[in-house]
């Protein structure tokens, strides 16, 4: 869709369905884990947009795909962001596409800040699903997408995928418009190293050198434990969890932190990188955010 063939090709197809009216699965609330969360528009500081399912060994109910879902928004990036998490029925790149369309054509004002979210496979599909999709540019507000534990992938390659909307990957605390990932390596779990030149950044300090960052540095763990018996407690949120540093010769972020069994599916923490990160994460999304408007409010006074 981003190359000219791609536009043309629509414009012919259209012709062809010219009267014709079609509908989404995503017109429906019921295709939504959670949909605008109740905050207007403009009292939004950004749109969240994120893409997740909790690991099969927690249950593949609604109300705890709902929960896993709101851990990893609401209860980490609080008032004033509206979340977007559509449920993707058949997690593939056509249907996360689709929901990622979706969400830029009804519900998002152009301009207006928007992140998105998503770890390991569904990073990868998000990702994906990133270059199908128009839209994703600094001018229509495009902030960063952080997609932790997704196929390792260069700068290099980040930038070519998507040249057409001049993104690329982010390269310290503040620049926007970036793709945000990193490998995790959790107490030095055997892996084999990553392709050499690998783009990983650390959460925690937000550096893509080996500058340690430290446990003091991690501003809050937020993580979902279907199994506690009080639904009340199964929120649980942990503040100097743990630390981390970028390994250049493995390529990988490698996270210190005790593993408590609650949060343990055969003896690894399972898409919980979010998780492990959460505060850090929400609080690197307003500030880019920020800084944003402020370059964009700059623009307009010159």
């Amino acid at each position: 869709m981003k190359k000219v063939f791609y536009a043309v090709a629509g414009a012919f197809l259209a012709l062809f369905l010219a009267g014709c009216s079609t509908t989404s699965p995503y017109d429906y609330g019921s295709n939504w884990l959670i949909r605008e969360n109740d905050i207007p528009q403009f009292y939004s500081k950004f749109d969240l947009f994120y893409i997740g399912k909790a690991p099969a060994g927690y249950g593949d109910t609604h109300d705890i795909q709902f929960n896993w879902t709101k851990t990893h928004t609401n209860d980490i990036f609080g008032r004033g962001v509206r979340v977007f998490a559509p449920e993707i029925q058949k997690p593939d790149v056509k249907n996360v596409s689709e929901a990622l369309e979706y969400y830029l054509e009804h519900f998002h004002k152009p301009g207006h800040p928007f992140v998105l979210l998503a770890e390991g496979k569904a990073a990868d599909l998000l990702y994906a699903a990133m270059k199908e999709v128009d839209g994703l540019t600094v001018q229509n507000g495009f902030i960063a997408a952080y997609l932790p534990d997704m196929q390792p992938k260069t700068a290099a390659q980040i930038a070519e995928d998507f040249h057409w909307d001049e993104l690329k990957a982010a390269s310290g605390a503040n620049d926007f418009g970036v793709i945000i990932t990193w490998t995790s390596c959790i107490n030095n779990e055997k892996m084999d190293p990553l392709p050499k030149g690998s783009y990983s950044i650390n959460p925690l300090n937000w550096k893509t050198d080996a500058t340690p960052g430290t446990a003091k540095e991690n501003i809050k763990s937020v993580f979902y434990m279907p199994e506690h018996k009080n639904v009340f407690w199964r929120k649980v949120e942990v503040r100097n969890f743990g630390g981390a540093v970028l390994d250049p010769e493995k390529g990988f972020l490698m996270i210190s932190c005790p593993l408590p069994l609650l949060h343990v599916i055969n003896g690894r923490f399972s898409n919980n990188c979010i998780s492990i990160f959460a505060g850090n994460i929400a609080a690197n999304a307003k500030k880019r955010t920020e800084v944003f408007i402020k370059a964009r409010e700059w623009k307009r006074t010159r």
